[in-house]
């Protein structure tokens, strides 16, 4: 059975590394391309999408010239004669109407990938189709009916369903989230699909084992054109298959049919999962949007603070450690290792402080935040106010801007004043968030929430850095006053802003005169890098908050 996957790995990645020159000059030639902007995407040129075509093709190639040579029987002969091994056909899974179900909704979510390449769906319209495409496969018979966990199961009942379409979801978007910058999706997929694999293969899922040895083939071929500076994306198309393909696989190379064993599948996808969950932490408690777009994942920190090449090797570090506990999990029926898996790649995270501590600190503060408003005296007799802050991103001195909020809030009377930055072309991000003692009811409450637009310098370009949210008591008659007092602040807040990024300029180019450091270019919003460069210094890249 190992030689029938090493069949299909190499002849996976041989029709990627033939299909893609091809799926690059039509994505090249229709249009379909990542193109650069002023604010998160800074690569100098515009890159092909659709990746994702050539990585299921060349998947699909692969199981198909795989299983034919099974059932061949010069293969078994050969098999015999040379290694002396007995092989049937019987002994490979039979293609059933789950496989094919599998098949079909890949094609399907490789569909909407495209159309979101092409023409940029929105956040809800493309979770929509992800649902339905999930719902049919799972209609097909792919239930997870227990969850193992540390030994035990747990019966889902009711929650069948509705569990494995949200196991199946976090897992599609999971590989979204991380495909932002070059080779890394690609990378941690290949580690995920390959630790499956010999999952599968260990607890007899030969079918199983092939796909996923195909889907590992088939990244390595993709990686080639893939690895920065790229020439091809993977695009929505790519990284949406291949989150349906390792969570589909992931509930299939269980012990027992239709029973997740938790602990592996979890801990070989522990790199996009925790990378997911602190995006979801971090927007959700910022009042962001879970579809808003940042550059402060996973992928981005390590970048900035390592450069690209070490940020890829970093991934593939934690990507094996990971996995390779999953497998000595599942090898040696011993759970728990799989669970040290995936809590040590956190606790890697947070001890170099490169991923997650800024994440931590945020539900530090929201908690700080529900127990001051828990435990506060009743509101006669109380006198003082409350202010907290976070720099969640970056070096900026963005008190300078946020102080002035807070007088303009006690002068004008307001109960709670809150800001949200997130300058993506320049790693900075801060929130902070001020509470009078006073706290109206909430019937009795009118809030703004105001976004923050600032003029690119020597550019007609408006950007969108974050939002100001103000809340006062609407019993007062002067309120619109108020608002209006704050409202008229809005253009000292953009020159507050330009400065501080002039500040940082400055500080960068104080550092390329040093003789012992050589740093790239200032900063500046707007300015347009490739991906793979890096545009910040680690000493100034590197989140005050994250420096010991």
């Amino acid at each position: 059975m190992v030689l029938i996957a090493g069949v299909a790995l190499v002849i996976s990645m041989i029709a990627a590394v033939l299909i893609v020159p091809f799926v690059r000059r039509i994505a090249l030639a229709i249009g379909m391309v990542d193109k650069p902007d002023k604010d998160r995407k800074l690569h100098s040129s515009s890159i092909a999408l659709g990746g994702g075509i050539a990585v299921l093709a060349g998947l699909l190639i692969g199981v198909a010239v795989a299983v034919s040579v099974a059932h061949s029987t010069l293969f078994a002969g050969v098999v015999n004669e040379w290694f002396g091994i007995e092989f049937s056909p019987e002994q490979l899974d039979r293609f059933n109407e789950q496989w094919l179900g599998l098949i079909l909704a890949a094609l399907a979510m490789l569909c909407v990938g495209l159309v979101d390449d092409i023409f940029v769906l929105r956040g809800r319209q493309k979770l929509l189709c992800q649902i339905l495409i999930i719902s049919a496969l799972v209609g097909t018979g792919t239930v997870v009916d227990r969850v193992g966990l540390f030994g035990m199961e747990l019966q889902l009942g009711s929650l069948a369903f509705p569990g494995t379409v949200l196991w199946l979801l976090i897992c599609v978007n999971a590989l979204n989230l991380i495909d932002g910058a070059d080779g890394v999706a690609t990378t941690t997929g290949f580690f995920i699909s390959l630790g499956l694999a010999v999952i599968s293969l260990h607890y007899g899922s030969t079918l199983g084992s092939l796909f996923a040895f195909a889907l590992a083939g088939s990244l390595v071929g993709f990686l080639w054109f893939n690895k920065p500076p790229a020439t091809i994306f993977l695009g929505d198309a790519g990284s949406m298959v291949i989150g349906l393909l390792v969570g589909v696989i992931s509930v299939w190379s269980s012990v027992k049919e239709s029973t997740l064993l938790a602990s592996a599948p979890i801990a070989i996808l522990a790199v996009p999962l925790i990378d997911s969950a602190a995006a979801i932490t971090r927007r959700w408690l910022t009042g962001r949007s879970i579809y808003a777009a940042d550059r402060a994942h996973l992928h981005h920190l390590l970048q900035r603070k390592y450069g690209h090449k070490k940020m890829l090797l970093i991934v593939a570090g934690l990507c094996s450690l990971a996995t390779g506990l999953a497998i000595a999990s599942a090898i040696f029926n011993a759970p728990l290792l799989a669970v040290v898996g995936f809590a040590g790649v956190i606790c890697l995270l947070l001890v170099t402080r490169s991923f997650g501590y800024a994440e931590c600190q945020l539900v530090a503060m929201k908690l700080s935040n529900l127990t001051h408003s828990m435990f506060s005296r009743p509101s006669g007799m109380q006198t003082s106010s409350d202010s907290r802050w976070l720099p969640l991103q970056g070096s900026g001195d963005w008190q300078m801007v946020w102080e002035p909020l807070v007088q303009m809030a006690r002068i004008n009377e307001l109960s709670r004043v809150s800001i949200d930055l997130n300058l993506s072309s320049l790693h900075e991000g801060f929130h902070a968030n001020w509470s009078d003692s006073t706290q109206p009811d909430r019937d009795s409450q009118a809030s703004m929430r105001w976004p923050i637009i600032i003029r690119l310098p020597d550019s007609h370009v408006s950007l969108n850095v974050g939002t100001l949210t103000m809340v006062a008591d609407a019993d007062r008659t002067d309120l619109s006053e108020r608002f209006s007092n704050v409202c008229s602040m809005l253009g000292q807040m953009e020159a507050q802003i330009h400065s501080v990024i002039a500040k940082l300029d400055r500080e960068i180019i104080s550092l390329q005169t040093s003789p012992q450091q050589v740093v790239p270019k200032p900063a500046s919003l707007g300015r347009e890098t490739h991906e793979s460069e890096s545009a910040v210094p680690a000493s100034i890249a590197t989140d005050p908050a994250l420096t010991p």
